[in-house]
């Protein structure tokens, strides 16, 4: 077994193990624990979203699970696989930064948390990804509600940010310990290659011809389309929106060049125009074809063969680990039980935070997916008969307890739940209410420094809304399966409270 695994488990483990939470999810520990997550990450599949990225974490996540022996009812959720099996790469999945959420000027640029990383980036033509992201953020998200033709020229996520976004990585390409580029068009064409070249790459057993048979078939459009009607992942990530509505299924329609069936020729030449004017040779692919008959001599060679990209970065190449009979993770937990874990855990998290630096106050992106995921288990919590309902909260008593100031919560609201939450912002509280209107709405509070306004904005991921803001020092976040529009008028009637 590779020594990396060893002292990443070993030291992020041992952290977790040996210190309370009250004390790991506070201050400087607080802020090493965060680095320590990050360090422990080998790899990043990164796309901008509707680009392909579900598909591919399905298959992966099917191989592994088929490699491995693991027993999981999601195979999407490779990132935690690694806590199952220590041969297993720590594999994170992320939009970085959400650019769908932004104009193409607020896009980031410095890649530079991914500079000791793999970093496999997926990109899909941006014209497909501009009607897949339409129809997701108006049919599932529920955050638009306007015309296509206006979406593409005045909304944030829209072309300039698709741009943007790929514009950063075509610059940043260099910045990762290894690079290897994936085109949508290449899993439709040759899906079995896909997964063989991105298992090298990031470290995974090379799969059989039957394996990968199996892996290509059970992540087909069919099969998903399926398992997303039939709920079969139990998860908010592959569920429709209304399953009476084609278009607000997460795979909804899976192909190649279908913005012609809902662009007009306004639209495309727009979109053509902006892409040829901005989008970095490096993807010249996805120039139009009237400017590639004009300078087909430009384009570079890296955008014919996008798979060969991480050998003509770094020329290196990927060892294959063999796979283990299961998940038997019983060597790893005599590790983390040796005596002297307390002086390893914090030379593995100082020499963690010294390697990549110190975390910045957290943002929207990080807030956003602790109140998603708060929310989803208060839901689990909601269908648990031993629940009762109750009507006050005792703002006092949970500020004396964890330090956090809850806003003043409407008389006509019936708080249901109120739990002390341990989520990666520190200590916070999740309180789930239900509205005049019937509505079940979560508020997450974390008693945390953020970079975020004091007034609530809208953000979304995976089809779930919410509002956020920050109030005197504490990150608020509200959470509901309801119309944006109405989940930002409750927050501000809970912000106004304040």
């Amino acid at each position: 077994m590779a020594i990396r695994p060893v002292i990443r488990d070993f030291a992020f483990s041992a952290g977790e193990t040996l210190l309370p939470s009250s004390i790991r999810n506070r201050g400087a520990l607080l802020v090493m624990r965060r680095a320590a997550s990050e360090w422990a990450r080998d790899a990043y599949v990164l796309s901008y979203p509707k680009s392909g990225r579900t598909w591919l974490r399905t298959m992966l996540g099917t191989m592994v699970c088929a490699q491995y022996g693991l027993d999981v009812d999601n195979p999407m959720e490779v990132q935690h696989f690694w806590k199952l099996a220590s041969d297993i790469p720590n594999i994170g999945f992320t939009h970085d930064d959400h650019p769908n959420l932004k104009f193409g000027d607020e896009i980031e640029t410095d890649k530079s948390r991914y500079r000791r990383k793999k970093v496999l980036l997926l990109t899909r033509d941006p014209r497909d990804v501009l009607v897949s992201y339409y129809f997701d953020a108006k049919n599932r998200m529920k955050v638009i509600d306007c015309d296509i033709s206006t979406y593409i020229r005045q909304e944030k996520g829209s072309i300039d940010a698709v741009v943007a976004f790929y514009n950063a990585w075509a610059r940043a390409r260099r910045v990762p310990r290894d690079f290897l580029w994936v085109r949508y068009r290449d899993m439709h064409r040759d899906p079995k290659q896909v997964v063989r070249d991105s298992a090298a790459f990031l470290g995974l057993p090379a799969p059989s011809e039957d394996l990968l048979e199996r892996v290509v078939e059970g992540a087909s459009f069919r099969n998903m389309r399926k398992a997303e009607l039939n709920d079969s992942f139990n998860h908010e990530r592959l569920r429709p929106a209304d399953p009476a509505n084609p278009e607000s299924f997460k795979v909804r329609r899976g192909k190649m060049g279908g913005f012609v069936d809902y662009l007009s020729s306004d639209d495309i030449a727009y979109v053509d125009n902006y892409i040829d004017r901005n989008l970095d040779p490096f993807f010249a692919c996805y120039f139009s074809e009237a400017k590639a008959a004009q300078s087909p001599a430009a384009q570079p060679s890296g955008t014919q063969t996008p798979l060969a990209l991480s050998t003509v970065l770094t020329g290196s190449k990927t060892d294959r680990p063999q796979p283990v009979p299961s998940n038997d993770n019983r060597r790893r937990e005599r590790f983390v039980r040796m005596a002297a874990m307390v002086a390893v855990f914090a030379c593995g998290w100082a020499g963690n935070e010294l390697d990549i630096g110190f975390s910045p106050a957290a943002n929207a992106a990080s807030l956003v997916n602790e109140a998603q995921e708060a929310y989803v288990a208060s839901s689990v919590r909601a269908k648990m008969p031993s629940q009762i309902a109750i009507r006050n909260v005792d703002r006092q008593d949970i500020l004396k307890a964890t330090g956090i100031k809850l806003p003043k919560l409407p008389q006509d609201w019936v708080v249901t739940d109120a739990q002390l939450y341990p989520s990666d912002l520190g200590n916070s509280v999740v309180v789930t209410m239900v509205t005049t209107a019937d509505e079940r709405v979560s508020l997450f509070a974390a008693e945390e420094d953020t970079s975020i306004s004091d007034s609530p904005s809208m953000d979304s991921d995976d089809g779930m809304v919410v509002a956020y803001w920050e109030d005197d020092q504490v990150a608020l976040a509200l959470v509901g399966e309801i119309k944006a529009p109405r989940l930002l008028e409750l927050a501000n009637t809970l912000d106004a409270e304040s």
